[in-house]
C-alpha cells in the first residue's frame, strides 16, 4: 500500500482524514526527521489546524479525539511543552531500572499464572495488553482497588465495551488517585507530578497521567505482541527453550524497524506554506501525519545491505526531536523482560493458528491482530514470592479531591482523550 501511494504521489502523500477533511502523510525517513526537529516551521499545537480554527470540523468529528487541542505534552510546543515534559521525565526517571525490572517480572509472572494450567491462551489480550498497564499502575501508586478499576475500565474502553461507562470509571479512578496522593503522598510518579516545581493543576496532572498511561500501554502492548509473533516466526531461534537476552533484544530492535507499534501518528502543522520539490504546496495549518511505519520501511529497503551487516537503532518508531517519546527506554526494557519471562515460563510455546488465519485490525494509527492464540504444555503456577516494591493496598480513597491544585481551564478535556483511546484501538 505504501509503495503504491509513494509511486503515485512521491514521499509526501496527500490523504483524506475523513470525508472532506484533507491532510498529508510523510513516508520519507529523512524528511520525517528533518520536519520533526524543525520547531521554527512546524508545530504540534492543534490550535494551528486551519480547518478546526475556521469551523470546518464538525463537533462530532471522529478526528477530534485524536487531534483536538488539550493540555498535555504531546499537543503543545515551547514553554508549555517543556513544562509538561520536564514534569513527566522527572517523574519517570526516579523509577529506576531495578524497580521497573522487579515490577515487570512480578506482574508478568502473575499474568502467566492465570493461564499456564490451561495449555492455551490469547497472549495478546491476556498478557501483552494487560502487562504494561499493571506495571504502570504499580509505578504510579495505584492501590489495589484503584488499579483494578482502572485496568478494567481501560481494557473495556479499548475493547469497545460500554465506552461511556468505562470512560467515566477510568476518569473517576484517576481523580481518586490524585486525591489520595494529596492526602498520603508516596514514592510514585503521581506524587512526583503533583509536587513537581512546574506547579501542575490537578486537571493537568490527570491529563499527563492519561497521556503517559495511554502512550505507554497501547504501543508497549503492541510491541510485546509483535515481539512474541516475531520470536515464534524466527527459524533461527530455539523452539524448546527461551531465546537469549541478546536474541530477544535483537528481535525487539527488528520489530521497531519493521512493525512499529504506531504507524501514522502524531501530527504536525506547518506555520507557513511549505513548497515541495515537485511544486505542490502544503498550506499553513494543514495536518501532516508522521508515517513512522512507512518511513522505517523505505529506509530499510533503501539500505538493505548496510542493515543486514550492522545493528542500527536509528528507527523513528518512538518519534524524533523534542517530542520523542520520553518513556521509550522503559517501554523497550519492559518488552524485552516480558518476552524473556514468557518464554522462560512456557518453553515450547507455539502459535495456535497459522499467520494467514489471524484476523487483523487496521486503523490510521496501528495494524495489530485482534488476538494471538497460542498453545503450550500445561504447567502449574509458580510459587509467588512477596511482591517487591510497593504493594497494592486496599483503597482508602474518597471520590472528592483533598487540597486540589486549581484547574487551568473551564472545560475538562478528559473525555476527549478517553475517546481518543477507544478510536486509537478500534479505528472508528
Amino acid at each position: 500500500m505504501y509503495a503504491e501511494m509513494r509511486a503515485e504521489h512521491g514521499p509526501i502523500v496527500p490523504v483524506e482524514l475523513e470525508p472532506g477533511v484533507h491532510g498529508w502523510l510523510v513516508t520519507d525517513y529523512a524528511t520525517l526527521i528533518s520536519w520533526s526537529r524543525d520547531d521554527t516551521r512546524f508545530s504540534r499545537d492543534p490550535r494551528l489546524w486551519r480547518d478546526l480554527a475556521e469551523g470546518r470540523i464538525a463537533s462530532d468529528s471522529g478526528l477530534l479525539p485524536m487531534m483536538a487541542p488539550r493540555a498535555n505534552a504531546l499537543f503543545v510546543d515551547g514553554v508549555e511543552h517543556r513544562r509538561y515534559r520536564r514534569a513527566i521525565t522527572d517523574g519517570l526517571k526516579e523509577v529506576g531500572v531495578d524497580r521497573l525490572k522487579r515490577a515487570t517480572e512480578f506482574r508478568a509472572g502473575e499474568l502467566i499464572d492465570g493461564f499456564c494450567e490451561r495449555g492455551a491462551a490469547d497472549v495478546l489480550n491476556e498478557y501483552a495488553r494487560m502487562l504494561p498497564l499493571m506495571v504502570i499502575n504499580d509505578l504510579f501508586g495505584f492501590d489495589h482497588d484503584q488499579g483494578r478499576r482502572f485496568v478494567e475500565a481501560m481494557r473495556n474502553l479499548w475493547l469497545g465495551i460500554d465506552p461511556e461507562r468505562s470512560n467515566t470509571e477510568a476518569e473517576k479512578a484517576l481523580a481518586e488517585v490524585v486525591a489520595a496522593k494529596h492526602r498520603e503522598p508516596g514514592d510514585d510518579v503521581t506524587t512526583r507530578l503533583i509536587r513537581h516545581p512546574a506547579g501542575l493543576s490537578d486537571e493537568e496532572v490527570i491529563m499527563q497521567l492519561l497521556l503517559v498511561v495511554a502512550a505507554a500501554n497501547e504501543p508497549t502492548a503492541n510491541l510485546i505482541g509483535s515481539g512474541i509473533r516475531a520470536a515464534l516466526a524466527d527459524p533461527d531461534l530455539p523452539g524448546d527453550r527461551a531465546p537469549s537476552p541478546t536474541a530477544l533484544t535483537d528481535i525487539v530492535d527488528r520489530v521497531l524497524w519493521e512493525d512499529p507499534p504506531i504507524t501514522n501518528y502524531p501530527v504536525i502543522y506547518p506555520r507557513a506554506d511549505v513548497t515541495l520539490d515537485d511544486g505542490r504546496v502544503i498550506e499553513a495549518g494543514s495536518p501532516i501525519l508522521l508515517g513512522f511505519a512507512a518511513s522505517n520501511r523505505f529506509f530499510v529497503e533503501e539500505n538493505a545491505e548496510r542493515m543486514a551487516t550492522s545493528r542500527n537503532r536509528a528507527h523513528v518508531a518512538w518519534g524524533v526531536g523534542h517530542h520523542r517519546c520520553p518513556g521509550s527506554d522503559e517501554a523497550t526494557a519492559m518488552t524485552v523482560i516480558a518476552l524473556r519471562v514468557l518464554f522462560d515460563r512456557l518453553p515450547g510455546l507455539s502459535p495456535a493458528l497459522p499467520g494467514e488465519e489471524l484476523r487483523w485490525h487496521l486503523s490510521s494509527l496501528s495494524w495489530i491482530p485482534v488476538g494471538f492464540p497460542v498453545h503450550f504444555a500445561p504447567r502449574p503456577p509458580e510459587p509467588r514470592p512477596p511482591e517487591e516494591g510497593e504493594p497494592w493496598n486496599e483503597s482508602h480513597s474518597r471520590p472528592e479531591t483533598s487540597a486540589p491544585n486549581p484547574s487551568t481551564s473551564g472545560r475538562s478535556p478528559l473525555s476527549y482523550l478517553s475517546a481518543f483511546l477507544a478510536r486509537w484501538t478500534h479505528g472508528s
